[in-house]
């Protein structure tokens, strides 16, 4: 052995000093240091490829709305470049709320990390974690209020970030979209479905199914207006969406009725992602809609079985449903047998 690097070592090695009697078929089985050598001996270790260690995703500042009509808005924040907040159409964040102004804030991330929001002359101001200010810095996790609109700084991947743009292009799809959610309409299961469950079946995919209903939505078009029902159903649509993969189908059932449909996702795991999106649900800020607003959900989860027919599979999941609103609501229960 030699203390020059083989001609077809991997770009990936260790070095260690001075390792005498080393085995190139199993690696070093001695560590006396070896007189003849140099001080120093570079020894190369061949890692397989799967051993490497991962590199953490880097991460990258975005300011995205937090709640409100414009849940899914965001923007990444670059380096010394500003970005105007507010209604205009020339807003590199734009918010359609009648409470912001035209041109309401602007921001830029600077050299340590920390960005910068400067008040342009507002009607209502700027509010940086719940103080009024006219010049601030936000750091990870700050909230910023623009008259009504909550915001929120966040470092996110670069694949979170693809996720959520990739959420607001399919609400703004138009083909096959409810008008007021921009999830899909019944017609998915007529005319997409078949095929889908076909696939999963041949390729022994788990199909599973979510069937949710937003808990005494009467009372909240009753008590609050159909306006904030209308905003209630359209906020439901963006985090339910926020939760869903690119593969899994969201869709407005009907009324206050949704159905997601998970691929590759076992009885447990769709459990889990029932739960995950109560709990989204509850803590979410209605407040923001209106005052005193509170909404929950109640879902019910059935995976396919071998053969099962589309509807009587559906149906299992909208009886679970059902079993859930009896249990006291804002809770998620599988169906029989799964």
């Amino acid at each position: 052995m030699t203390g020059s690097k083989p001609p077809d070592a991997p770009d990936r090695t260790w070095k260690a000093p001075g390792l005498a009697g080393a085995d190139p078929g199993h690696g070093a089985t001695s560590l006396e240091p070896d007189a003849a050598w140099d001080a120093r001996v570079e020894v190369t270790a061949k890692v397989p490829r799967e051993a490497w260690p991962c590199r953490a995703e880097q991460r990258h500042p975005v300011l995205r709305v937090a709640a409100g009509p414009d849940l899914l808005a965001f923007v990444r924040l670059e380096l010394g470049l500003e970005v105007i907040l507010g209604r205009d159409e020339g807003a590199d964040l734009r918010l359609r709320d009648s409470s912001v102004s035209r041109r309401h804030a602007r921001l830029q991330l600077q050299g340590d990390g920390a960005v910068l929001v400067v008040d342009l002359g507002s009607t209502n101001g700027v509010r940086l974690d719940d103080r009024l200010v006219q010049r601030g810095q936000m750091i990870e996790g700050a909230r910023l209020e623009l008259g009504t609109v909550s915001l929120r700084l966040d470092m996110m991947t670069t694949s979170e970030i693809s996720h959520l743009a990739k959420v607001r292009a399919r609400l703004l799809a138009a083909h096959n979209r409810d008008p007021l959610t921009g999830l899909l309409t019944r017609a998915f299961l007529e005319d997409e479905l078949p095929r889908m469950a076909a696939t999963c079946a041949q390729t022994g995919v788990p199909l599973c199914c979510l069937f949710f209903d937003l808990d005494h939505f009467k009372r909240i078009n009753d008590c609050f207006g159909h306006a904030v029902g209308d905003l209630v159903l359209e906020t439901m649509a963006q985090l339910a969406l926020l939760d869903c993969r690119d593969t899994d189908a969201c869709l407005r059932y009907g009324g206050e009725e949704f159905v997601i449909v998970l691929q590759g996702s076992s009885a447990d795991d769709a459990v889990k992602a029932a739960r995950r999106l109560c709990r989204a649900v509850q803590g979410y800020d209605w407040s923001r809609s209106h005052p005193g607003l509170v909404v929950t959900i109640s879902c019910g989860v059935a995976c396919r079985r071998v053969n099962e027919d589309l509807g009587a599979w559906i149906g299992r999941a909208d009886r679970a449903m059902y079993v859930a609103k009896r249990k006291g609501r804002n809770r998620a229960v599988r169906a029989v047998g799964d």
